[in-house]
């Protein structure tokens, strides 16, 4: 009898430690899944908490100052920015231009900004040489397709299979203001915050994650 208890006994505490190896096995699995990196995109490349200044040109004065940027698609991202007396939370389209990727407002906030809506002949990513042949949409916001719209006198340059090149030359006027980017390579951004008062000044955000 002695035996048999002992050998329930280690049964039991096989059993046991099987199903804690098995727990054990399922709890790194979902972690390992929530860390999964996110897919080489252009938000993938600039999402996160940057840490820096943010400094008046009316005054000359900088406060410190944090941008956190948060997915929304592969090319689109919201962008907070936090310091003393400031708060402002706005979207922005990424478009790639060579190592750096800009930013450009959407949607509403676009015709706000510019008096106009984009049009189709708008892409965020890069094309290789007669990309204009077989283009079809890139993704959820930005579009591949012919040069034609409001850069007609290619002031931007003549690099159209540049995203930000195109961009330009397509969806704006040659007086057209825009307001910052991200380095990714630095891990740096710097954004340009256009404040409207009785003296117009800029709230510039200079950070790195």
């Amino acid at each position: 009898m002695k035996r048999n208890k002992l050998n329930t006994g280690m049964k039991n505490i096989k059993v046991i430690f099987l199903m804690a190896a098995v727990i054990g096995f399922l709890f790194y699995s979902c972690n390992k899944e929530e860390e999964a990196p996110l897919p080489n995109t252009l938000a993938s490349s600039v999402i996160g908490k940057y840490t820096g200044t943010l400094k008046s040109t009316a005054t000359n004065q900088s406060s410190p100052a944090t941008l956190k940027v948060t997915l929304i698609n592969d090319s689109l991202v919201s962008m907070h920015c936090l310091s003393n007396n400031f708060d402002s939370t706005f979207i922005m389209q990424l478009y790639q231009n060579y190592d750096s990727i800009m930013v450009c407002h959407t949607g509403q906030e676009f015709y706000n900004e510019y008096g106009h809506n984009r049009n189709n002949y708008d892409f965020c990513t890069n094309r290789q040489s007669g990309w204009e042949n077989n283009a079809w949409m890139n993704d959820g916001n930005c579009w591949g397709n012919m040069n034609q719209g409001w850069g007609n006198s290619n002031w931007a340059g003549t690099d159209q299979w540049n995203a930000w090149t195109n961009h330009m030359n397509t969806q704006h006027n040659q007086n057209d203001n825009h307001f910052g980017g991200f380095n990714p390579n630095m891990n740096s951004c710097i954004y340009k915050f256009s404040i409207e008062n009785s003296s117009n000044y800029l709230k510039v955000f200079e950070g790195v994650k």
